[in-house]
């Protein structure tokens, strides 16, 4: 994650796109666990791009593989047409991530300036 205090929300965080896809992951699981490949979050990217140039595929699944290794997703592999695909899932909500977020910056501050330390 790198943090930039110029922008808001979760903009402080992603880039434009991510924040939507984020937003449309935990969406999708707000009543129940549903995957997405990142076939439909390119899908998804494609139909909402609100004027930004088009990302391609590959950036969509270095993102998705970023936010694995960060904790905000897990996946699965599933068998398909093709052969195997990562279904991804969130490991945490808006507000566990939100929270997560506090956390990890605060522990990291105290970290380079121990005299934050109560």
């Amino acid at each position: 994650m790198k943090f930039d205090t110029s922008k808001k929300g979760f903009q402080t965080l992603f880039k434009p796109y991510q924040v939507a896809l984020l937003v449309y992951i935990w969406e999708q699981n707000a009543k129940q666990k549903t995957g997405i490949t990142s076939r439909q979050a390119y899908d998804f990217l494609q139909q909402t791009s609100d004027g930004e140039p088009m990302k391609s595929r590959a950036t969509v699944i270095i993102f998705l593989n970023r936010i694995v290794e960060d904790g905000l997703l897990s996946f699965e592999e599933v068998s398909g047409k093709g052969g195997y695909h990562k279904v991804y899932y969130p490991t945490m909500n808006r507000e566990q991530f939100a929270q997560h977020v506090v956390t990890t910056i605060t522990k990291k501050l105290e970290e380079v300036l121990p005299s934050l330390r109560g």
